[in-house]
């Protein structure tokens, strides 16, 4: 089997036993978290150095989130506020690119993104929205060491 159809396998196993599980177990999490993330695993260049960039970036990308819905808030929320505390959080992620673990700038947008889609305003909300991301992040990092178990296994 060639390794793009294998890539595309495992990914469709992992997808499709979290989404059972997922819906079988009534875990209380949007789906759609984890398949942003699962997608920024992959982008990120895989093994542990790309679970560590997209957790550290996705989850920092719901603390902007946070953030700056909570400065927003407490300046009065008006449009214009909103527009220049998003645009000053677009900044923050950038600029958070100077740290190496903070470095995955993608990941970060997804992260605030995913967050702001889902109205995630409180930390509550923003935990369930991390968690999922995280759990995303994992099944990126498990389907990449699929096709390898699986050609070991040949005859």
């Amino acid at each position: 089997m060639n390794p793009m159809t294998m890539r595309g396998l495992s990914l469709a196993a992992v997808v499709a036993a979290w989404t059972a599980i997922s819906e079988m177990a009534k875990v209380n999490l949007s789906l759609w978290p984890v398949i942003v993330a699962l997608g920024c695993s992959l982008a990120a260049g895989g093994g542990i150095p790309g679970l560590q960039r997209t957790l550290a970036g996705t989850i920092s990308g719901v603390v902007w989130a946070l953030v700056a819905h909570a400065v927003s808030r407490a300046m009065g929320g008006e449009d214009i506020v909103q527009a220049l505390v998003l645009g000053a959080a677009a900044f923050g992620m950038v600029l958070q690119a100077r740290v190496p673990l903070l470095a995955y700038t993608a990941g970060a947008f997804a992260g605030a993104g995913v967050a702001m889609g889902l109205r995630a305003g409180t930390v509550q909300g923003g935990i369930r929205v991390a968690i999922a991301l995280a759990i995303g992040a994992v099944l990126g990092f498990v389907a990449e060491r699929i096709p390898p178990l699986v050609a070991s296994r040949r005859l």
